[in-house]
C-alpha cells in the first residue's frame, strides 16, 4: 500500500511539473547514477523509470538531503484556521508543518513559494501559504550558508491530509519543470 502511495504521488509529480532532464542513457555498460526504478522506494535515491528524474526518499523525522538544501519535518499539526492571506475554493484546514531547512550553499538563499510542496496519498499537490498568521513562516526567509533554519510552511487543504512533501533544490526553485532531481518526505 505505501508503495503504491509513492507511485502516486511520484506520478501526480510529474503531471503537475512537467517532465524534466533528458532522460536519455549510454547504450553500452550500465547507466551511471542510482539504479533504476520502477516504483519509489521509501527511502533511497532511484533514477525513475517513468521520468527519468532522481528521486531522494526520507521516511518520517529523517532528514531530506539534496545536493544544496536539506529539509527536516519537525511536526505537522492540523488547524481550522490560520489567518492566511488567500483561502483557495474548498479550504476547510489548514497543514501547519514545522520544519528545519539546511542551506548547503555558499551563498544565501530563501524558500520559494513553489520549492516545497504538500501532497496528499492520491498526489493532489497543495502551495503554501505566502502570508499567515501563524508565527515562523519560512517563505522568503534569508538562510545564510551554511545554516539552518527552524519555521513554519502553512497549507490550506480540503481536509486533513496524509502523505509526502515535494522537495526542489534551491537551484531548481525558479525552474521546478526542469528539475532533474527532486525530494520526497513523508510527512505523516
Amino acid at each position: 500500500m505505501r508503495r503504491l502511495g509513492l507511485l502516486v504521488v511520484a506520478a501526480a509529480c510529474l503531471a503537475a511539473s512537467a517532465c524534466g532532464g533528458s532522460g536519455g542513457g549510454s547504450s553500452s555498460g550500465a547507466p551511471k547514477g542510482p539504479p533504476l526504478a520502477t516504483t519509489l522506494p521509501t527511502s533511497g535515491t532511484v533514477r525513475y523509470k517513468g521520468d527519468g528524474r532522481i528521486y531522494t526518499v526520507a521516511p518520517l523525522h529523517h532528514p531530506l538531503r539534496l545536493d544544496d538544501i536539506v529539509v527536516q519535518v519537525r511536526r505537522v499539526a492540523w488547524r481550522s484556521s490560520a489567518g492566511v492571506g488567500f483561502k483557495p475554493p474548498g479550504t476547510t484546514t489548514y497543514g501547519v508543518v514545522t520544519l528545519t531547512v539546511t542551506n548547503l550553499t555558499k551563498s544565501q538563499q530563501t524558500v520559494a513559494p513553489t520549492q516545497i510542496w504538500l501532497r496528499n496519498a492520491s498526489g493532489a499537490p497543495f502551495l503554501a501559504a505566502a502570508t499567515t498568521t501563524i508565527p515562523g513562516n519560512l517563505l522568503r526567509r534569508p538562510i545564510p550558508p551554511g545554516r539552518s533554519v527552524t519555521g513554519t510552511l502553512v497549507y490550506p487543504t480540503p481536509r486533513r491530509e496524509t502523505g509526502y512533501l515535494l522537495v526542489y533544490r534551491f537551484g531548481d526553485a525558479a525552474a521546478i519543470a526542469k528539475a532533474e532531481h527532486v525530494g520526497l518526505v513523508r510527512y505523516s
